[in-house]
């Protein structure tokens, strides 16, 4: 089934998606060291991301022909694709914890089923309702944790 949906997926879309993740990674990193706010640092970074990888469409670059014009194989290309998806997954799961990624994976896969992009759009689709109902709760059972662990840090410096 994760065979048939990667094959239905354009190898231009697919490096774009990568590079997206790679630049959200590198320039969230960088902002959240310099504002010291997640959520803002999240939100520029995700918009400079998106921009970047929007201005690399807008170009009509071919971003497989480089990768083949520097010796590197469409299998090689093909192979290496899901697992730097996974390490991206990874890595979204490390900094935002689950519940953000299954809820942003989510909204991204709903998204990409009303495009062109997709060819089995009713299976991503589903697939993105499913991350996005499981992700929802998670997410809101992790931020109840957090504001409980912030509280009883507040009320231990108060009894000082």
């Amino acid at each position: 089934m994760l065979n048939n949906v990667l094959y239905s997926i354009d190898p231009n879309t697919m490096l774009l998606g990568l590079l997206f993740v790679i630049f959200f990674a590198i320039i969230n990193f960088a902002l959240f060291r310099m504002l010291k706010n997640k959520g803002t640092s999240s939100l520029i970074s995700f918009c400079v991301a998106l921009l970047a990888v929007y201005g690399i469409n807008r170009t009509s670059l071919d971003i497989n022909g480089i990768f083949t014009n520097i010796g590197l194989s469409d299998t090689l290309i093909y192979s290496v694709v899901p697992i730097i998806i996974l390490v991206g997954l990874g890595f979204m799961i490390w900094k935002l914890k689950l519940g953000r990624t299954f809820v942003i994976v989510g909204l991204l896969l709903i998204v990409l089923s009303f495009t062109s992009i997709i060819y089995m759009k009713t299976l991503i689709l589903i697939i993105g309702i499913v991350l996005l109902v499981i992700g929802i709760p998670i997410w809101r059972r992790h931020r109840k944790i957090e504001k409980a662990k912030e509280d009883s840090a507040v009320r231990i410096k108060l009894q000082r």
